[in-house]
């Protein structure tokens, strides 16, 4: 228990692998000595060595031990030994980002392997996990603007909701892409720590809902909009489904004809031009690793600060106590007139 205890104070256990050659080291050191006695003892007897010689073997013992101990001491080192306790002060700092969801029925078209709700959710859960430690909040829209998820810090509470977003869970029907971007844009002005950027996903369909005055209020507020744009130009139908989950039919206009739902990218595009964000398509390669670096970049805001406990570093006893060995085993000197011990 006490051994297991000790070998968790090493910040780096794997340098302590290199104990394991420490024997060697020692046979090493062994084999050179008696080779050096050996050798000496075939031109002059022990009896004789004193009155002929000033070299001393235990001098030769006595430098090697301190060698050795010189060697540990450096593996201890390198393993950063820590023990005790030290307070540390952590001022935490993160951007507040905005993430709008778009949950209208035009998210079923299938112009977007699964479709382009389950891309969308695939994406942002994504971001998510990239950027721990920000403070995020989910708006869900479709005819209108709700908040899901408020500003967090709690990953897990995103992704849950993330993963149970549907389609139909919104209580208006249609596409009211300005109810989103004034929700998060009164959110920035009543927020103490202001949030500045949001991430509006979405096919780009909009039912009237007088875009160019949110747009113009997120932009007075200083809200950057970073539009994603999940669909395709070509576009795709919309598909009815049944109680089951099934496809049972496409949304048709009022002549009979099935209605192909087109991503807006102009609309989108205009949208983060005028409040100086950025657009993006879905198809992006590298968008998750964009929006990240967009994230990163945002204005951090302060969020106090905590105490976090951590062990002192010793390593500078270890470092200390190897270097005195070292000079030690150099000073040493087997022909400086030390009796013999051998």
């Amino acid at each position: 228990m006490r051994a297991a205890i000790g070998f968790r104070m090493f910040a780096n256990k794997a340098y302590l692998l290199f104990l394991l050659f420490i024997p060697i080291l020692i046979l090493l050191l062994s084999f050179f000595h008696r080779k050096r006695k050996k050798d000496t003892f075939l031109f002059i007897s022990g009896e004789r060595l004193a009155e002929m010689s000033n070299v001393s073997f235990g001098a030769y013992k006595l430098k090697n031990l301190f060698l050795v101990s010189a060697v540990i001491l450096l593996i201890v080192t390198l393993a950063r030994p820590r023990w005790g306790e030290k307070k540390i002060e952590v001022i935490k700092e993160a951007s507040e980002i905005v993430m709008a969801l778009d949950l209208s029925n035009s998210m079923l078209a299938g112009d977007v392997k699964p479709n382009r709700l389950e891309a969308a959710k695939a994406l942002l859960s994504k971001v998510i996990a990239d950027n721990e430690g920000e403070k995020m909040g989910i708006i869900a829209f479709a005819g209108t603007a709700m908040w899901r998820c408020p500003m967090t810090f709690d990953t897990d509470a995103l992704k849950a909701f993330l993963s149970g977003a549907q389609t139909g869970s919104m209580p208006v029907g249609g596409t009211q892409l300005g109810s989103a971007i004034n929700l998060a844009a009164n959110a920035v002005n009543a927020a103490a720590q202001n949030t500045k950027l949001m991430i509006l996903i979405t096919d780009g369909e909009d039912h009237d809902s007088e875009v160019s005055s949110a747009v113009k209020n997120a932009a007075d507020s200083g809200l950057r909009i970073i539009t994603v744009a999940v669909g395709t130009g070509q576009g795709a139908p919309i598909p009815v489904k049944n109680e089951s989950g099934v496809t049972d039919g496409y949304i048709k206009d009022a002549s009979g004809q099935v209605v192909m739902s087109r991503v807006n990218s102009a609309l989108l595009g205009k949208i983060a031009e005028e409040t100086g964000g950025k657009y993006f398509e879905l198809s992006d390669s590298a968008i998750v690793q964009d929006l990240s670096k967009l994230i990163e970049a945002a204005k951090k805001n302060k969020y106090g600060s905590e105490e976090n406990a951590d062990k002192k570093e010793r390593f500078q006893i270890f470092l200390a106590a190897a270097i005195i060995a070292f000079m030690i085993s150099f000073a040493i000197r087997p022909g400086a007139g030390i009796k013999n011990e051998a």
